[in-house]
């Protein structure tokens, strides 16, 4: 006779009304509240339920089955996903970050906006108790995450677990992808529009027909993946030769403005960077570069926190995926600059004080903002007419001046301005 571990666990059915309360359980539980009780349904049948907003985090969910769910802005970081079935779900917003997805099925799922930092959806095996003898049995390989088709769009992948990933005709369009590993995944025909894609792994990857347009693909070994047929218009790579052979030179006028703004003019000399590559320039985080000339300049992915940049020329500069948490940027001038998936965390956006009763705005008119993060930034007098500010993250911080489009402050922690 067959041992019930040989026929597969008994699934149990869950029920929308069930759910809500042993998710309140599991809140409670996750706040440290009394009558709290970790959320444990393993191969469970919760299909269409709603999630919205829930609180998952630590959560044991192996092998249920979830297809359908809405899981839209909810947190699950550290949820123990193991194989389960997600097809057709609902992330939108969601935080899984450092989740088990090994295994997971997610074809048609939209993960649009979610934060999957250091999730994992490699392969793995699954080990079910036998009840009759008390041993673990050793049921089946589970393949890597399957995502075919998925909607992916805008979602951080930084240091995610990738590898032998099934994602055909995926859309992962400007998604963060710094530090993932993409070891033997598929991603045929996959859409990396706009995406930065930053130290990523992609040994054995199949990448053909995949389309790289307008994305940054920095630190990179494209020759050792699968690339008939991919599509890399506008894309931008690592510095080539000539702009290395430039940093000396730069570096010497950014040491001579640095003398020239902390002496208040006296010495030195102001730099005019306008259409140079300054990513060869290894650190300019807490620079002092204020009033500087740099338009049209290319400084994506830079790490640029803490930088003082009042008054400066930025107009068409090339700020994708740069780090500007905590910049001085008042009264800068961005018009039309690109700050796509840029982080201006806590950065100061507002007008700069220059005379007794006169203020300088900063102008991020035309800019594009998508999937910025601009979570307390000072946006006080800030233009941003006609700029374009889909999936930016937004909290609580001063109004923006946006014309009549008007920005709101959700309550919750993130704020996603889609049709800016």
């Amino acid at each position: 006779m067959a041992s019930k571990a040989a026929q597969g666990p008994e699934r149990i059915r869950i029920q929308q009304r069930e759910a809500d309360l042993l998710v309140a359980a599991h809140e409670r539980f996750v706040a440290r509240k009394p009558g709290g009780k970790r959320l444990v349904l393993r191969f469970a049948i919760l299909e269409g339920l709603d999630l919205c907003a829930r609180d998952l985090s630590d959560a044991d969910l192996t092998g249920s089955n979830l297809t359908g769910c809405r899981f839209d802005r909810a947190r699950l970081a550290r949820a123990c996903l193991f194989g389960a079935d997600l097809q057709a779900c609902s992330f939108i917003g969601a935080s899984l970050v450092r989740a088990d997805l090994r295994g997971v099925r997610l074809k048609g799922a939209n993960l649009s906006h979610a934060n999957l930092t250091q999730a994992d959806l490699r392969a793995g095996r699954i080990a079910i108790s036998d009840e009759d003898t008390k041993f673990a049995v050793l049921r089946h390989k589970v393949p890597a995450g399957q995502l075919d088709g998925a909607n992916v769009t805008g979602a951080v992948l930084d240091k995610s677990r990738l590898d032998d990933v099934s994602a055909a005709a995926a859309d992962f369009s400007e998604c963060s992808m710094r530090g993932a590993k993409l070891v033997g995944a598929n991603l045929k025909n996959a859409s990396l529009r706009g995406a930065v894609i930053d130290n990523v792994d992609v040994r054995g990857a199949n990448l053909e027909s995949a389309d790289f347009t307008d994305a940054v693909v920095t630190r990179v070994d494209l020759t050792q993946a699968k690339m008939m047929g991919a599509v890399m218009d506008r894309c931008l790579c690592d510095p080539g030769p000539e702009a290395s052979a430039k940093a000396a030179a730069i570096f010497v006028k950014l040491a001579a403005h640095r003398e020239w703004v902390t002496s208040g003019g006296k010495a030195g000399q102001p730099a005019v960077l306008d259409g140079e590559d300054l990513r060869p320039i290894a650190d300019m985080a807490g620079a002092f570069l204020t009033a500087v000339s740099a338009r049209n300049a290319c400084l994506a992915g830079m790490d640029l926190r803490r930088i003082s940049l009042q008054g400066a020329l930025l107009e068409g500069a090339d700020l994708r995926g740069a780090i500007l948490r905590e910049a001085d940027l008042r009264g800068a001038n961005l018009t039309a600059a690109n700050l796509r998936q840029a982080d201006l965390r806590r950065t100061m956006l507002g007008a700069l004080p220059f005379k007794v009763d006169r203020e300088k705005p900063t102008v991020l008119a035309e800019a594009c903002l998508r999937y910025a993060d601009l979570r307390e930034a000072d946006l006080g007098d800030t233009d941003l007419a006609d700029a374009d500010l889909h999936g930016a993250k937004r909290a609580a911080a001063r109004p923006a001046v946006v014309d009549d489009m008007g920005v709101d402050d959700a309550d919750s922690d993130e704020t996603f301005v889609l049709d800016m």
